[in-house]
């Protein structure tokens, strides 16, 4: 109890008080215990998705404690009653839950349905009972690709594959015929010196013939 008095010094002294409050002081209980989530997972559809949750406690040691799922928003959704979601969970043990402060889940056979937010509370009762909640964690479930995208893909690799064949067989086709003119105008450059310097070019026009025959062909 905390009482006021008030005194006023003059001739005459005069004082009073009042009856007396009475303060009591509350724990926050909210501040005991804290929550964590990541805030996002990505799952290919049909596999499995790892929603991860711990706690942390301060200043308690209490044994008798329990967490639930939500899904879209907390107290929405319970998954772990979920005729669509229980049959696909795997739970914490016990023993990992008060041990490793563990309240993680694993959600099998993943589909894009369940894309969403997901909410892990925990809650421990004793002297008293205190819950936390953690921020949310999005699931985002991707499709997995069908076959006839995957033969679409291929199709399309196959058909750039050809076009690059394609031009590599034309550039060679380029580079072999430059080639033969470039030998058949040295033989014509070196008949002309052979005409100029007055030496038999004869055995010269026969073979730039020959090379010609043989570019054409």
């Amino acid at each position: 109890m905390y009482f006021c008095e008030v005194v006023c010094p003059a001739q005459t002294q005069i004082e009073g008080h009042g009856n007396g409050t009475f303060l009591i002081v509350e724990g926050s209980l909210s501040q005991n215990i804290e929550v964590s989530q990541i805030p996002e997972v990505n799952a290919i559809e049909g596999g499995t998705a790892n929603l991860e949750c711990s706690y942390n406690l301060s200043n308690l040691n209490l044994s008798n404690g329990w967490y639930k799922w939500y899904r879209h928003d907390l107290h929405g959704v319970d998954i772990f009653l979920n005729d669509g979601f229980k049959v696909r969970i795997t739970k914490e043990s016990p023993e990992d839950f008060l041990k490793k402060r563990s309240a993680s889940i694993q959600l099998h056979r993943v589909t894009v349905t369940d894309t969403g937010m997901y909410f892990c509370e925990v809650e421990f009762s004793g002297q008293m009972q205190i819950k936390g909640h953690g921020n949310g964690t999005f699931l985002n479930v991707t499709a997995t690709a069908t076959d006839s995208t995957s033969w679409g893909c291929f199709t399309l690799y196959h058909r750039i594959g050809a076009v690059a064949l394609g031009l590599l067989m034309s550039f060679a086709l380029y580079l072999n015929c430059k080639e033969h003119k470039q030998v058949i105008r040295e033989e014509e450059m070196i008949c002309a010196y052979k005409k100029q310097a007055n030496m038999d070019p004869t055995n010269c026009t026969e073979q730039l013939g020959e090379e010609i025959v043989h570019s054409t062909v």
